[in-house]
């Protein structure tokens, strides 16, 4: 009997066990660099006069006469409507009569009393004799004015409650007076996003009209709504042609800067924690999954943090392997947007 062994047999379990595939899976990389983008926020609100005031009669009396109507401009100070001055303009001439007597009377005290020809007493009867004459006819001056109903500051006559004969008392309100120019859009931000403003900051504010109009933040608020938990905001924009009070309007702002990296929608993932992230790999080739936030999106793709300035991102292959896997990563080409494959 012959006994030994052949090199060609011995040497076939060493070469089939070479022949067998790797288990560590391939994954496409692509090394990607953070660059620098700026995020907007979008904040929908409505527009609102910069102020406005309900104008109240300060006089009682008929109305004689309407100067402007409803939806006109009025100049700081215009008269809108007249009142009927009945007999003030009478009063008022006689007041004018008596105070120039009363003054008369007070200056000629004054002389007899640096004689010593006039007591102290009679001297202060004459005084306080003028005085009460000035007072007198300052009142019918203010009572005349009064009359004069005027717009407290230029704007647009919103509205205009008044009649030629209608009887106004005092305290009624006769009139509305809104003022445009500036506008303001006010709306509310969420808690999350309210520390990025602050005031100063340029808005770009489309109108419901379609109409676009360059902005800045004025108002930040610092307490919150406590049903919403949002903070309001105002942002002053110029007088538009078409002024609306109450119309919604969107204002866009951009924030500063931010390190972020741009990719394909495709490759977000959804952890079992229900963060949305990026898969990628680190040392030793292990499979890492990062939590990312989306800054900004257009039609190719998003903006993301919350990589590394330099990250590894997997770009095919990333939906068969999951956190903590190694895998053998195999670099492709450089591109502007990962694209998901």
């Amino acid at each position: 009997m012959l006994t030994g062994s052949n090199d060609d047999e011995a040497a076939e379990p060493t070469s089939a066990a070479e022949s067998q595939p790797s288990l560590i899976p391939n994954v496409q990389v692509r090394d990607m660099d953070a660059q620098g983008v700026r995020r907007s926020l979008t904040i929908n609100g409505v527009t609102e006069p910069d102020r406005s005031v309900a104008i109240a009669s300060e006089t009682s009396g008929r109305v004689q006469e309407l100067l402007k109507s409803a939806g006109d401009q009025v100049a700081d100070g215009e008269v809108i409507a007249r009142l009927d001055p009945r007999d003030l303009n009478a009063q008022l001439r006689t007041a004018r009569a008596n105070l120039e007597q009363a003054r008369l009377e007070y200056e000629g005290a004054q002389r007899l009393g640096n004689q010593g020809l006039q007591n102290r007493s009679q001297l202060a009867a004459a005084e306080a004799g003028y005085q009460s004459a000035q007072a007198q006819m300052e009142a019918l001056e203010l009572a005349l004015r009064d009359t004069q109903i005027r717009a407290p500051f230029a704007g647009v006559l919103e509205s205009l409650n008044l009649e030629v004969g209608t009887f106004v008392s005092p305290g009624q309100s006769v009139a509305e007076v809104y003022d445009y120019d500036p506008m303001r859009v006010v709306g509310q931000v969420p808690e999350t996003d309210v520390t990025f403003l602050q005031a100063g900051q340029s808005a770009t504010v489309e109108l419901v009209t379609g109409e676009q109009l360059i902005g800045e933040l004025t108002f930040v608020g610092t307490v919150a709504n406590p049903a919403t938990r949002t903070f309001k905001v105002e942002i002053s924009v110029p007088s538009s042609p078409k002024n609306l009070a109450g119309a919604t309007a969107k204002a866009t702002i951009m924030l500063a800067e931010q390190s972020g990296h741009y990719v394909s929608p495709a490759l977000l993932n959804i952890s079992d924690e229900g963060q949305l992230g990026l898969k990628t790999v680190g040392r030793n080739n292990h499979v890492e999954f990062t939590p990312v936030t989306i800054v900004r999106s257009d039609t190719g793709g998003v903006w993301v943090t919350g990589l590394p300035s330099r990250a590894r991102l997997i770009v095919v292959g990333q939906g068969f392997v999951n956190a903590g896997d190694v895998v053998n990563p195999v670099a492709v080409g450089d591109s502007n947007l990962a694209s998901g494959q």
